[in-house]
């Protein structure tokens, strides 16, 4: 397989040269797809090169350092060869005694990052998952479980009273769908206000708490969100988890990107409260430089997860004494090695090359600020994250046709941001461990181009 070694290299090597964003249509990307009929057996190696040029001119590149987009790292080599070994040896990770050295690759890793929360990998329990929504609605389902003793068996009409849970306007939509999904409804998830830096109001939270029980319903979780999508705001976390416990309500933290903070020596301060959570969601996808998908689920305790997910079969052997099978114990049950390219990335760079990524993009993080401001951009949001938030006042160009511009000029990638108040801004965050000041440079002076002409 020469061909797949050479666009490997070749692509690590040549993405600076080539747009951010897609060069092929959607007519184009069929017209090259049609003759693939599978009417006959075709070389793989062709096949390989032709797959690859499909890719490289159909897709945004998250891999390219002028992207400055949704939480999806540039991949080192590290992480490629994992998902290759994990494809060639195909381990079934869903029990121990199936696949007892990938399953104690993944347990060593997560026990490691583990502690990089302030847990105790003897009484807490973690898992990797396909990415955060998985990790967000086992949260959900544990604290469903913690709260009602017979949801496992019973679902929703075991709770008696209709159960209701909280998150910011800010939360991430993904609780919307587990709401959905769970059958506990839409309207079970009850947004809170935000303040002014996009963090949940603790007091409207409180009040909304003591509506529904007023009104004969059963808060039972509330979702801290630790870096949101939109503009990386940190909820409250301590003075939330003094409520919970006051109420008797589970914590579930999203630290599905800010957890990335707890790699960084200048910002781990600002996610230190993590541990006061019952439950977290961190997505090592959106921290390491590793391919898609690679979440991480934790619980302060291993008893939830397993009233919810543990079955017996006559068709799977017993549990080795002293080792967890993990389809007793997440939703999954047949499962990928997930975890090696995340024990292979950290085992490369240690924790401290780990770390020097990490810092490498809050530097950036300042820069981009400071570039943005020198360049007449007002902007208009304060995480510690390296994201920011800006827009250019008296323009009169929309956000959403800026960014549409950007991406058919293809030098660089950003988003725009719709906030519930009506606000409507240009985003760009720093994902990619390579970006330097040269591409926020390009960047800054891209949106310039387009916002003053």
């Amino acid at each position: 397989m020469s061909n797949l070694y050479q666009r490997i290299v070749g692509w690590e090597q040549g993405v600076r040269s080539v747009p951010v964003t897609p060069r092929m249509s959607r007519s184009e990307i069929r017209e090259e797809l049609a003759p693939l009929d599978f009417s006959r057996p075709r070389d793989l190696g062709e096949l390989v090169n032709r797959v690859a040029d499909l890719l490289e001119k159909g897709a945004v590149h998250p891999n390219h350092p002028r992207y400055f987009g949704l939480f999806n790292p540039g991949v080192r080599r590290a992480g490629i060869v994992a998902d290759a070994l994990a494809a060639l040896y195909n381990p079934q990770v869903a029990g121990w005694w199936h696949a007892p050295a990938a399953c104690e690759i993944e347990a060593h890793t997560l026990a490691h990052l583990g502690r990089k929360i302030g847990l105790d990998p003897s009484t807490s329990f973690a898992t990797f998952t396909t990415g955060g929504s998985e990790a967000n609605l086992t949260g959900v389902l544990c604290g469903l479980a913690h709260a009602f003793p017979g949801y496992a068996k019973g679902g929703v009409a075991a709770a008696g009273k209709a159960p209701v849970f909280y998150g910011s306007d800010q939360a991430h939509d993904s609780f919307v769908k587990i709401a959905r999904t769970t059958g506990l409804g839409e309207n079970a998830f009850r947004r809170v206000r935000s303040d002014a830096r996009q963090r949940l109001d603790v007091d409207d939270l409180v009040a909304q708490i003591a509506r529904d029980r007023a009104d004969g319903k059963s808060p039972f979780l509330v979702v801290a969100t630790v870096g949101t999508t939109a503009t990386g705001a940190i909820d409250p976390v301590a003075a939330l988890a003094a409520l919970c416990k006051a109420e008797g309500l589970w914590l579930h933290a999203d630290a599905a990107w800010g957890g990335l903070a707890l790699l960084s020596e200048t910002r781990r301060a600002h996610v230190a409260d993590l541990a006061l959570a019952d439950s977290i969601t961190w997505d090592a996808h959106k921290t390491f430089p590793v391919p898609m998908g690679a979440g991480m689920f934790f619980a302060r305790t291993q008893s939830p997860s397993e009233a919810v997910f543990s079955v017996h079969t006559a068709y799977v052997p017993d549990a080795e004494p002293g080792t967890i099978d993990l389809y007793q114990r997440t939703i999954q049950w047949s499962r990928r090695f997930i975890g090696l390219k995340i024990f292979l990335t950290l085992a490369e760079l240690g924790d401290a090359g780990m770390t020097k990524l990490v810092e490498h993009q809050m530097r950036m993080g300042v820069h981009l600020r400071e570039a943005l401001a020198g360049a007449g951009f007002r902007l208009t949001n304060d995480s510690p994250l390296p994201i920011a938030c800006f827009t250019r006042d008296g323009n009169g160009l929309k956000p959403a046709e800026i960014a549409r511009r950007m991406a058919a000029e293809g030098h660089a990638w950003l988003s725009e941001v719709r906030l519930g108040t009506g606000a409507h801004w240009l985003r760009a965050c720093i994902t990619h461990h390579d970006t330097g000041p040269e591409d926020i440079r390009q960047l800054v002076a891209a949106v310039q181009n387009i916002t003053t002409m």
